[in-house]
């Protein structure tokens, strides 16, 4: 038995060709333009990523410029409070002197009472007397002005007199203490 085939006319062949051909057009268009938004997707992936690390540094930039600005504020501050702290010490050695040459005990007290309220606004400020009467001589924060034999071998390099008191904001030295030092 011959098996029979069955032939399809021409046109009908060529008709599917055609759109077997335009269906393949469509799918490689179809497929180009997939590859072209993938690619597009990559480049604004890429440069959302660009941006988002650009962003995360502008804002430690900023932060970093905020911490600054604000330690620069209150050195300023610190600076300027100092400056004026500085010039008014003195007024301190005064008073004492003041108070030391006194005959009068009333008027002693007047000005013990004014010295007392005075030294409280230094403290106010964080203004602390430097010590330095027995202790060792430490030339960051003494100025030796004299020196002198003494007797006792642990007053030696040890401040044995103190001319002046000397001051200071915290670690900052407003005014040295000048002293003698036993040698």
């Amino acid at each position: 038995m011959a098996e029979e085939t069955e032939e399809l006319p021409e046109e009908t062949l060529n008709g599917e060709q055609e759109e077997f051909i335009t269906y393949q057009e469509q799918i490689d268009g179809l497929a180009l333009r997939a590859e072209i938004a993938e690619a597009i997707a990559e480049k604004l992936k890429s440069r959302a990523e660009e941006l988002d690390r650009l962003n995360t540094r502008l804002q430690g930039d900023f932060d970093n410029h905020r911490k600054r600005t604000a330690e620069q504020a209150k050195k300023l501050k610190e600076d300027g409070a100092a400056e004026v702290i500085e010039k008014m010490v003195p007024l301190v050695d005064t008073l004492e002197r003041a108070i030391a040459m006194m005959r009068d005990e009333s008027t002693a007290e007047g000005l013990k009472m004014v010295l007392k309220q005075y030294l409280g606004v230094l403290a106010d400020f964080g203004v602390t007397e430097i010590p330095a009467l027995g202790e060792p001589f430490d030339p960051a924060l003494h100025n030796a002005v004299a020196s002198g034999a003494v007797k006792k071998q642990k007053q030696v390099n040890t401040v044995v007199e103190v001319f002046q008191k000397g001051y200071r904001i915290g670690e900052r030295i407003l005014r040295h203490s000048m002293v003698k030092v036993g040698v």
